[in-house]
């Protein structure tokens, strides 16, 4: 329950990220999402180093170029380093599964699952997180430098790394007033 209240998105994190043993223990958190039919209909993309720098330059600013007309030069340079506002980022990608007992919104929510459980996991190792998607979620363009196809759907970036001094926030204290509708009998 400590890590579910702890929670909390932040939009620039730092060094240090999860180490790789780290992230495999995430990973196996994320992918242990409810998944009706065991579909596992997850793809994780983990960007760190030069390889996110690079994602940035070549894909993202094209991707940018594609969808603006006439882009500004601070826009351009805002989309390339985007990916730097933590040291590591996992794309979250819901990867279409063939079923004729499993829809696709019940394989994009266990995918949703499984970015929350990444998001819950990462807190509880003491790392901050932020969930984030954008235009850049919808991409095509995008969407096939990860190696998926137009029916898949990135389901957000998550950025992992360190939260800086001075920049944590409070444990949620959610108020459920007007949430809740209880039914017995």
């Amino acid at each position: 329950m400590d890590a579910i209240f702890r929670r909390r998105s932040i939009s620039r994190l730092v060094e240090p990220a999860p180490t790789a043993d780290e992230l495999h223990e995430l990973l196996r958190a994320a992918a242990a999402a409810p998944d009706h039919g065991e579909l596992r209909p997850w793809k994780f993309v983990v960007l760190r180093g030069a390889a996110k720098d690079r994602f940035g330059e070549e894909v993202f600013v094209p991707a940018y170029r594609a969808r603006c007309a006439d882009p500004a030069p601070a826009a351009l340079e805002k989309e390339r380093t985007k990916l730097g506002r933590a040291p590591l980022v996992v794309v979250v990608a819901a990867v279409r599964r063939a079923s004729d007992h499993i829809p696709w919104e019940e394989q994009y929510a266990a995918t949703a699952a499984a970015a929350q459980n990444l998001c819950l996991a990462a807190t509880a190792q003491g790392y901050g997180s932020m969930w984030r998607t954008g235009d850049q979620a919808y991409d095509p363009n995008v969407k096939a430098a990860l190696g998926l196809r137009d029916e898949d759907a990135i389901v957000g970036f998550v950025y992992l790394g360190t939260v800086p001094e001075g920049k944590e926030k409070p444990p949620r204290q959610p108020d459920l007033d007007g949430l809740v509708e209880i039914r017995e009998s």
